[in-house]
């Protein structure tokens, strides 16, 4: 059994979706939090598996610059063989910035800069990279989101931004600041479709009151959802 969180992406150069190679930025650096367990005691072991599981969550979501989800489910078998299980050669660097040991799992938290190159041209032999619509203007909307007060609901956010919303091209985190984070969202169909989705979508542990800024901005301030009896 594995657990993985990610924490923070940053796409180094700015681009996001699906680019050529004249666009295309060399890595893709995140800090991402991977997990191993302890078997009969050979806490080794578990921390190998812990970085393994971190590099791969970090390779995983570099993936998704070039192909939706849906993708990477349905030829979840290919992309073992030729990626995930060869994981660290599309690894640059990475370091390890901190450590936690118990009794049933070691957890480690570690900054992986991630070869894009080397990932476009193993999905291009492979065909799953999809070609570039030319029809489709792209535009960006930054999205400020406020009272994020637990880091699962900020994935949950970013989930539904990146998987449930077809007119979404990618999500890369701007900037963090105390009580605020910044999103520049990369789309199709303009602010509004955004602003009606965010409005409709219910989420099980906080509601979301949004708000359109100046220009092409969306304000998101999240609100604990009441349960009841309290």
């Amino acid at each position: 059994m594995r657990r993985i969180v990610v924490i923070v992406g940053l796409l180094i150069g700015g681009f996001i979706g699906d680019p050529s190679a004249a666009e295309l930025p060399h890595v893709k650096e995140l800090m991402v939090v991977g997990s191993g367990q302890v078997v009969e005691g050979d806490i080794g072991k578990a921390r190998q598996d812990a970085i393994v599981n971190a590099l791969r969550e970090a390779v995983r979501i570099s993936l998704l610059d070039f192909i939706p989800s849906v993708a990477l489910e349905g030829n979840a078998e290919a992309l073992d063989t030729e990626i995930f299980n060869r994981v660290t050669g599309y690894v640059q660097t990475f370091k390890i910035l901190s450590e936690t040991g118990r009794a049933d799992r070691h957890e480690v938290l570690l900054r992986a800069q991630i070869d894009l190159h080397k990932l476009r041209d193993t999905l291009s032999v492979m065909g799953l990279l999809e070609e570039k619509v030319t029809e489709e203007e792209v535009v960006s909307v930054r999205v400020v989101l406020a009272g994020v007060s637990r880091y699962p609901w900020y994935q949950a956010f970013e989930d539904f931004l990146r998987e449930g919303l077809e007119f979404v091209r990618g999500v890369r985190l701007r900037s963090v600041m105390t009580g605020e984070l910044t999103l520049d969202v990369e789309m199709i169909d303009g602010i509004t479709h955004l602003l009606e989705a965010l409005a409709t979508r219910e989420f099980e542990e906080f509601t979301l009151e949004v708000d359109q800024g100046l220009g092409d901005q969306i304000m998101v301030r999240f609100r604990p959802r009441e349960t009841s009896g309290s």
